[in-house]
């Protein structure tokens, strides 16, 4: 089972959205981490066969997906960002009419119903409105209709987005659930959701991929680059140009500042510290610079 994405472009009117991405994808979860604009939504639609591409090509075990069609199709889930349900159907009516575009029979359908609601804790909720759901009962049906039929291709476009915590560790326990024989693409601003579940991260900016590894390996390059450091105000305020600050904690007067740099501070004194992938989105991302200068 390997998803090989080959020299991916694509382009609208003047604005590059993806240029000559490739990557090779087996069973496990891949984070695809980036800013709005970085192309994310691009490369899940390319995918999914929502959109064509300008140039290259995506095969799935040595066939490209246009190849084949159909097929390919039925072992593809998607879940889209948007939430566009239909209010007044009941969360079974809203599966059934899923799995009725999916192809199913009556039969299989009423099978695979049954198990997505338990997969994502709503069989209770089976014959509620989705109306009546709150944000994360209705990502979770999402999930359910992205699931069903077993798909061995799962694209998730911020599947947290908007939750509480406590639905954000329920979508993401259900995630690392399922997809032990998947190969699983999860979109996320929240860095923290696929921390622990990743088999690796991709950071994709401005279109083309700024790098590709393990969460491990990827923190493990900023070794020496990320500090702690107690500082004034007025120390803050001086030095806050020279630093990409990560984050700020106010304790009995005193500032603490998590930052990255590539050498220590001339003149206060800071410890290095452990990068996590926070820090590694900070390093690429921000201010729209990419790496430190």
């Amino acid at each position: 089972m390997i998803l090989e994405i080959q020299n991916l472009t694509k382009s609208y009117g003047k604005h590059m959205a993806l240029n000559q991405v490739s990557l090779s994808l087996t069973p496990g979860v891949y984070a695809l981490l980036g800013p709005n604009g970085a192309g994310k939504s691009t490369l899940m639609n390319l995918i999914a066969g929502n959109i064509r591409q300008d140039y290259g090509k995506i095969c799935y075990d040595g066939k490209t997906t246009e190849a084949l069609g159909r097929e390919f199709r039925r072992i593809l889930g998607f879940m889209p960002q948007q939430q566009g349900l239909y209010e007044n159907f009941t969360a079974y009516r809203f599966l059934s009419y899923m799995a009725s575009l999916k192809g199913m029979s009556r039969a299989k359908a009423a099978k695979e119903i049954e198990w997505a609601l338990e997969m994502v804790h709503l069989a209770d909720n089976r014959n509620q409105r989705l109306g009546a759901f709150s944000g994360g009962m209705k990502q979770r049906v999402l999930m359910a209709q992205a699931i069903m039929n077993d798909p061995e291709i799962l694209i998730l476009d911020e599947p947290t987005a908007g939750l509480d915590p406590k639905e954000r560790i329920r979508i993401r326990n259900i995630i690392s659930e399922i997809a032990m024989d998947k190969i699983v693409i999860f979109a996320t601003h929240v860095v923290s959701d696929i921390e622990q579940i990743a088999k690796e991260a991709v950071m994709l900016k401005a279109g083309k991929i700024a790098a590709v590894n393990t969460p491990e390996a990827l923190c493990d390059m900023l070794e020496g680059k990320v500090f702690e450091a107690e500082m004034s105000q007025g120390e803050l305020e001086r030095l806050e140009n020279q630093l990409l600050i990560r984050n700020l904690v106010k304790r009995d007067g005193r500032l603490i500042v998590r930052f990255l740099s590539e050498t220590p501070l001339v003149g206060v004194y800071s410890s290095a510290v452990r990068a996590d992938l926070e820090d590694v989105y900070l390093y690429y991302f921000a201010n729209g610079k990419g790496a430190m200068a």
